[in-house]
């Protein structure tokens, strides 16, 4: 059986892929790529994780303030993924889907689509962790669709990466205790220091508005 949350390569060269991504991602956006020791450190953990056999977790949680470079980062590992295994570097089994969060609940009406995404053997992406409610109603009975992706992905080992603005306090009131407890087990934290990147990108396109202040 492959372990589709471990890869096959070197820690360094996958580090320089992702930040080679996460380039690319900032540049798509037309937004000027300003290198800092707190990106690099989130990119250098991701590959470090990635590689680790030692480390059984099979979750990666990406948590931090809102425009710190989560969603980038994530969209950086899809695309890393996708060129190792376009270049037979790593089995073409590993692959990232990446689903909003408030979307993927919606999804929990169909039943054949929601199967295929509790059983996806390869990294499900979800972002925006907290941004849906934590409960649906349907036919008068609650459902809770985002419980019900960590317990079954919990159980078949199947590997996540989760981005989200709730800290650990919030993620616990949000997902259940159950849940929360599990999470401790299984998932790697990496925290996002950085500034807004969205309100720096702002200031510099109204230099006006900051030279009043």
């Amino acid at each position: 059986m492959i372990d589709r949350s471990k890869l096959a390569v070197d820690e360094q060269g996958l580090a320089a892929l992702l930040e080679m991504a996460y380039r690319r991602q900032v540049a798509q956006r037309r937004i000027a790529y300003i290198p800092n020791a707190l990106t690099n450190g989130v990119i250098r953990q991701l590959a470090h994780f990635l590689i680790s056999t030692k480390d059984n977790r099979f979750v990666i949680v990406l948590d931090g303030s809102p425009a710190t470079g989560k969603t980038t980062l994530m969209q950086a590992m899809r695309q890393t993924l996708w060129w190792l295994t376009e270049h037979r570097l790593v089995p073409e089994e590993i692959e990232l889907k990446i689903y909003d969060a408030d979307a993927l609940a919606d999804m929990r009406d169909s039943t054949r689509q929601w199967y295929d995404l509790l059983n996806w053997p390869s990294y499900l992406g979800i972002e925006d962790l907290g941004c849906e409610p934590a409960e649906v109603v349907r036919w008068g009975n609650p459902l809770y669709p985002l419980r019900e992706v960590f317990t079954t992905r919990y159980k078949l080992r199947l590997p996540m990466v989760v981005s989200t603005n709730l800290d650990s306090n919030q993620l616990r009131e949000h997902l259940g205790l159950r849940i929360a407890s599990r999470m401790n087990e299984m998932a790697y934290f990496i925290h996002f220091e950085n500034t807004d990147f969205r309100k720096m990108n702002w200031y510099s396109h109204h230099p006006e508005v900051k030279s009043e202040q």
